[in-house]
């Protein structure tokens, strides 16, 4: 990385915790860098360049950084001031005794796949297209098993009947994901993961796809009444749907670039915070 001397910070102004470490931060950086601060439910322009962004606070807030900052190109690092911050490259106190290091450039970038989810109502795009880099999730509000169609470049992949679907990215594999029983992703990779939520087939499990070719997903819902369906983005952008509507999903055209230590270590992570491999 060059020499940071423009920084975006981004903060979570509901948590207690992540606003105190916000204002701490920010006083350490006043004179060292231009710095713009923004909160995550404010409205905010779009980004304009900057050598870097700050996360500060759990994995939602890093999620809302790198949906705003990928498309301006600025990379992002997050500092954990949630609980589990899986994303976060750093906790704050790390961060603070590692402030040098990180303004003058020795600080690394790894890069990180996006999906692009759009929603094609009777042939018209009446949703997106919107990045996430967690994942596109398709559920009903209701409480219904409903049914959906998945395809893959034109050709049927199969019919879901269940609770809904996920559709990750490998940084999403650890998310709602694995809760759901998919499989971990090494977040350097490009891929989709399609985990079905709670299907009505004890044959149908999570799937792993290339990105060279389209998803598609209808909408088939019930045969009786009429439900509330959804399409979310990261948890935090959400379009409702109806019977009929095709959700379409592709890789973004650009990558976030995300900023750890040199030191970070993606295996310890998930040792450290998921308890991975512990008996």
């Amino acid at each position: 990385m060059n020499q940071i001397k423009s920084l975006v910070m981004f903060y979570n102004s509901q948590r207690e915790k992540a606003a105190a470490y916000a204002g701490e931060l920010e006083k350490l950086l006043i004179g060292k860098v231009i710095l713009k601060k923004i909160c995550v439910f404010a409205e905010h322009e779009k980004l304009q360049p900057a050598d870097a962004a700050l996360a500060v606070g759990g994995d939602g807030t890093v999620l809302h950084a790198a949906r705003n900052a990928v498309s301006a190109g600025i990379p992002v690092l997050g500092i954990n001031a949630g609980s589990l911050g899986f994303l976060s490259g750093i906790t704050r106190e790390d961060f603070i005794s590692a402030l040098p290091d990180f303004l003058s450039g020795k600080f690394v970038q790894t890069e990180r796949m996006l999906l692009c989810a759009s929603v094609r109502r009777k042939g018209n795009t009446v949703f997106g297209p919107f990045p996430a880099l967690n994942d596109c999730i398709i559920r009903c509000a209701d409480t219904r098993a409903f049914g959906l169609k998945a395809m893959r470049g034109g050709r049927l992949i199969t019919k879901y009947f269940g609770d809904g679907l996920i559709i990750a990215t490998p940084s999403g594999s650890t998310a709602y994901s694995l809760a759901s029983s998919g499989p971990i992703a090494v977040p350097e990779q490009d891929l989709f993961i399609l985990t079905p939520i709670c299907p009505h087939a004890l044959t149908q499990r999570p799937v792993i796809l290339s990105t060279d070719k389209m998803l598609s997903v209808e909408l088939l819902g019930t045969k009786s009444g009429s439900h509330r369906y959804s399409v979310s983005l990261d948890g935090q952008v959400v379009f409702p749907l109806r019977n009929g509507d095709i959700v379409e999903i592709s890789e973004h055209t650009q990558k976030l670039k995300l900023i750890v230590p040199e030191s970070y270590d993606y295996f310890a992570a998930l040792r450290a915070k998921l308890r991975w491999g512990e008996r």
